[in-house]
């Protein structure tokens, strides 16, 4: 039996979409400056390097949403496939010696702030469900609570910065903030894959996931979803080494 063909997905408001890629570029800007830091205090070697994996990381996913390939109903699913390996490219920047330079040379309080863009990625993606993009439980009227991480992120890299916290006092801080941020990444993750049309599917409500399938939506996987995630596995590290 042939699979049934993918719906349509509502194009969203242009403001919208604008919005979005203000996101993903602050992503990609603070990720460079992050790594310029980096580099500067490692020598300046290689900034170059990772700059242009930078970007052809950017060149590739978008190639693979507007392929089509993504759409299909094979097994695996490739849509699966390409959130698998846009988390497995996440880990190995935070579990890479870029990962351990960056929890060294960027202070705590930015590498805590960073997460602050989930917030306004929150704004969007509520206004996507009420303009018939995503269902409602990817939005906090639902079970996706990750604005309260790009909230927290903002206060909490504020009062690093300001008040000079013991460390003591900074690290238990810190370290919640980190278990309960990356707890909330996982919810809202899981509730995308069980919400996407592929067999894994629990939320059969419409409209079905389906930003990954185009231009530049699918950029929330690998450079939202994914710089969530090498954003928490650089704080547990810059942790470990303060420890």
């Amino acid at each position: 039996m042939l699979a049934a063909p993918l719906p349509e997905m509502v194009q969203p408001s242009s403001g919208s979409t604008v919005a979005f890629v203000l996101v993903v570029t602050f992503v990609v800007v603070t990720f460079l400056a992050g790594t310029r830091r980096a580099d500067e205090a490692d020598g300046g070697q290689w900034f170059a390097r990772v700059a242009l994996g930078t970007f052809a990381w950017l060149g590739i996913t978008a190639a693979a949403s507007a392929s089509g390939m993504l759409g299909r109903q094979t097994l695996p699913p490739p849509l699966m496939i390409f959130f698998v390996a846009s988390m497995a490219v996440a880990l190995w920047v935070g579990l890479s010696r870029l990962g351990s330079r960056l929890a060294s040379a960027v202070p705590l309080a930015a590498l805590v702030a960073f997460h602050g863009f989930r917030l306004p990625l929150e704004l969007v993606l509520h206004a996507w469900y009420e303009q018939g993009v995503l269902p409602v439980q990817m939005t906090y009227e639902g079970h996706n609570f990750d604005i309260v991480t790009g909230i927290v992120a903002v206060l909490v890299g504020l009062w690093l910065w300001r008040a000079k916290p013991p460390a003591a006092l900074a690290r238990k801080v810190v370290l919640g903030f980190n278990v309960i941020g990356l707890g909330l990444l996982i919810t809202v993750a899981s509730i995308a894959v069980m919400s996407s049309p592929i067999p894994l599917r629990q939320y059969m409500d419409d409209p079905p996931v389906l930003l990954a399938l185009h231009v530049p939506y699918g950029w929330i996987v690998p450079f939202c979803v994914g710089a969530a995630l090498a954003g928490h596995v650089i704080i547990f590290r810059r942790l470990r080494q303060s420890s």
